[in-house]
């Protein structure tokens, strides 16, 4: 079968009549294989689909799971691509899928626009924590780093202590109530279109847990795209709105960091790329550390 017809087969399980037009790859996926498929319904009707693949790298929810979350935020006006449909994993497809609605736009933020676009995404990811998840699926719970921090923690002797100080707590779960986490909230998951944030996508690793959660990840990743400075404006942003305790925040820092630094070399980048934010995660940790062994502040 010719990719062209797989896809058709596919899409018209979803939409029928559908006929497909073109269809390219999307790069920068790691745990899902994404193409963009462009397809035709009547003479003057267009449209452009995003196919998400779980590939053998996939670790995130389910194609079911995932489709039962973007249908809820859709229907709740979140700004998230609408799903069309999902299936796979039953002989007729390789793999899991879920179809969704392009949002036509850039994830790109370049240094003249970072600093509104880091502010507007603070302000987008507040929105998100604000949400009511009484009517959301079951998620997987992110209330407490610790455990799989001590695991994803370099063995060196270097984080001897930073160990032996995590070990001596007696809890570090997060006890207010929990809040949706995207999960996996950076730049490359932010779609921009006339000047103004138009969607967020690739929800395969939300939770209900700690807000901290995603506001580590997304401070790490903008460390890693525009240095120091990205961190302290989306954390400036955020906080303006939301108390953000520096100590939860350093737990999750050292989580996020010691996470990237294990994983990044399955990422598929250069390896002057991974050299340089290897740097900047085993700098993330040693900042976290210190916060943790003295209860200071973070980004001070």
């Amino acid at each position: 079968m010719s990719p062209n017809d797989r896809f058709t087969e596919l899409v018209s399980a979803h939409i029928p009549g559908a006929v497909i037009r073109g269809a390219s790859p999307l790069a920068g996926g790691v745990s899902a294989d994404t193409t963009l498929i462009h397809i035709e319904i009547s003479t003057s009707s267009l449209r452009t689909l995003v196919l998400r693949e779980h590939g053998d790298n996939h670790c995130g929810h389910e194609a079911a799971l995932e489709f039962q979350l973007l249908e809820r935020l859709h229907s709740l006006g979140v700004t998230v691509p609408k799903p069309l449909g999902f299936g796979g994993g039953d002989g007729a497809n390789q793999h899991p899928y879920v179809l969704l609605e392009y949002i036509e736009g850039s994830t790109d933020m370049p240094s003249s626009m970072a600093e509104a676009r880091i502010a507007a995404a603070a302000n987008k990811l507040i929105s998100i924590h604000d949400l009511k998840t009484d009517s959301l699926p079951k998620l997987p719970l992110r209330f407490d780093p610790l455990p799989e921090l001590l695991d994803f923690l370099p063995d060196d002797a270097e984080w001897e202590e930073l160990r032996s100080n995590l070990l001596r707590m007696n809890s570090t779960a997060f006890t207010g109530k929990g809040v949706l986490l995207h999960g996996d909230y950076w730049p490359s998951n932010i779609v921009w279109a006339d000047g103004k944030l138009a969607g967020v996508i690739d929800w395969e690793d939300a939770a209900i847990g700690d807000p901290l959660s995603d506001v580590a990840c997304t401070c790490l990743e903008l460390r890693y795209i525009h240095g120091d400075w990205g961190a302290h404006c989306f954390l400036n942003a955020y906080s303006t709105q939301r108390r953000v305790d520096p100590f939860r925040l350093a737990l999750w820092q050292a989580y996020m960091a010691a996470a990237g630094n294990q994983n990044m070399g399955g990422w598929g980048l250069e390896p002057s790329r991974v050299q340089a934010m290897r740097k900047v995660a085993l700098d993330s940790i040693r900042e976290a550390g210190h916060v943790i062994a003295n209860h200071g502040t973070i980004f001070g």
